[in-house]
């Protein structure tokens, strides 16, 4: 009986958290939040269904015509959300579903994790933490693949751990492929391979060189990847992302955290996406720790620290810091389950988690709400351009394009040594290599200072419909 109480709440905390994320499940990739993010993999999905059904060729609908192979990350989410478009139709909620049941997926792998550490009801309280993350709420069901790194991430550490304990080989077999695939969706999540390393070396000290499963662990977890993202380099045409590591990271690696604009990030985003309740939960926990027993979760930290050190600190994209947000549950946990274990513990606990549970909610809502000026311009580019028209939109966001469901560049954005600076040269380009209409935000034009609209008020038709919104017809 008590096994089965046990599974009854687990199911019951787990449907909590997936309650929280059902409303605005249908919504389009065009919210307030990381719409160009989520616009651009919703948009490799419908490529893989309508142009090449190969997911080892990732497609962007910019700059330019198709072929427009981007080199990103192993596209597990989008070729799933390509097949569910494939047999069921174009549907928003079967896209937000494959993130979602990713993370579901997470919450096991850390309860899981958190019973070789904790009691039951601790290893509960934390995937309530988790589940009720701001961070964690929001990009769970945003159509990235976030949540699928997280799924692989946990489960490597889970079976790692188990390994360490037990030596079963089957289970560093499964380490090293969840591993892989982990880092195949995040370069970043390769951090968890320290902890992992540590810990090896004091099981094993000097005869680590000798234990041959950890020689094919490297193999798999390393090597995969490796080739991968050597493949979608060798393929790449598409160049705006193109080894963003070796441009953008790797020179200011142990510079930027010292840089203003990345402690006014973190000031700014720490609490945003982890709330402050939980973040003074967190900070309290880590003077609990226990070192002997809790060894491998303090090892975690560290590295995750590490992470937002080296990696965070340069991109500064809120959704990098996700890769922390299981730590933090677990740790934050601690100190709440001192509480629970107060007579009256488990209404203080249930106060607690619903006040942090709503005021996280409402923050995130305001982001749920879709761009409607967007969606209209996108709709009127759909009436009046067929699908194979390309087309070149006024901003730098490419997600007019994509809700478009059109190919084409962006104008003006000043990154590609090919395209001319001067308007009426880089207009010219872009006729010259097929572009029929030139769309505009509501009229706006990303860095014009007038000469963009100038040269196109007087040398191209412009199409109005009765909202105001227009474009411009360039051949």
């Amino acid at each position: 009986m008590d096994k089965v109480k046990d599974r009854l709440l687990l199911i019951f905390i787990l449907s909590l958290i997936l309650v929280l994320r059902i409303p605005y499940i249908s919504n389009s990739p065009y919210e307030q939040g990381e719409n160009w993010r989520q616009s651009d993999t919703e948009s490799i999905a419908r490529n893989f269904l309508e142009d090449k059904f190969n997911i080892f060729y990732p497609q962007f609908n910019y700059d330019g015509p198709l072929p427009n192979y981007v080199q990103l990350e192993f596209q597990i989410t989008t070729f799933i959300i390509a097949i569910l478009y494939k047999f069921f139709g174009y549907n928003y909620i079967f896209a937000r579903a494959v993130p979602l049941c990713f993370f579901m997926g997470s919450c096991i792998f850390l309860y899981l994790i958190g019973r070789m550490f904790y009691s039951k009801e601790q290893a509960y309280i934390v995937l309530v933490i988790y589940g009720i993350l701001p961070i964690n709420i929001y990009f769970s069901r945003a159509i990235m693949p976030e949540s699928a790194a997280l799924f692989f991430y946990l489960a490597a550490y889970y079976y790692f751990l188990k390994w360490i304990k037990e030596e079963e080989k089957k289970l560093i077999f499964l380490s090293a492929v969840f591993t892989a695939l982990s880092i195949s969706q995040k370069i970043p999540t390769i951090f968890i391979g320290i902890p992992m390393l540590i810990m090896a070396i004091k099981k094993y000290k000097k005869a680590i060189f000798k234990i041959k499963e950890l020689y094919l662990f490297a193999i798999i977890a390393l090597g995969s990847p490796y080739l991968y993202f050597k493949w979608v380099a060798y393929i790449a045409e598409f160049r705006f992302v193109n080894n963003i590591a070796q441009k953008h990271i790797y020179k200011r690696l142990f510079t930027d955290i010292f840089t203003k604009e990345a402690l006014n990030f973190f000031k700014l985003k720490l609490p945003q996406e982890f709330s402050l309740g939980i973040l003074l939960l967190f900070i309290i926990g880590i003077f609990m720790i226990k070192m002997k027993k809790e060894l491998p979760l303090l090892l975690w930290l560290l590295t995750m620290i590490l992470e937002l050190v080296l990696i965070v600190a340069v991109i500064r994209l809120n959704y990098y810091l996700i890769f922390i947000s299981p730590i933090i549950a677990l740790i934050a946990s601690k100190p709440l389950y001192l509480i629970w274990k107060h007579k009256y513990g488990g209404v203080f606990i249930t106060a607690i988690v619903f006040f942090i549970g709503i005021s996280s909610y409402s923050r995130l809502v305001p982001l749920y709400k879709e761009k409607t000026n967007l969606l209209k311009q996108a709709n009127m580019v759909k009436k009046y351009t067929n699908v194979e028209d390309l087309i070149v939109v006024g901003t730098p966001d490419p997600a007019l394009i994509n809700a478009s469901q059109r190919r084409g560049w962006r104008a003006n954005i000043d990154y590609y040594d090919y395209i001319p600076k001067d308007p009426v040269k880089e207009i010219n380009y872009y006729i010259e290599n097929g572009a029929k209409y030139f769309v505009p935000m509501k009229g706006w034009i990303h860095n014009d200072k007038g000469e963009y609209r100038k040269y196109l008020e007087e040398n191209f038709k412009k199409i109005i419909d009765e909202d105001g919104y227009y474009i411009y017809v360039l051949q």
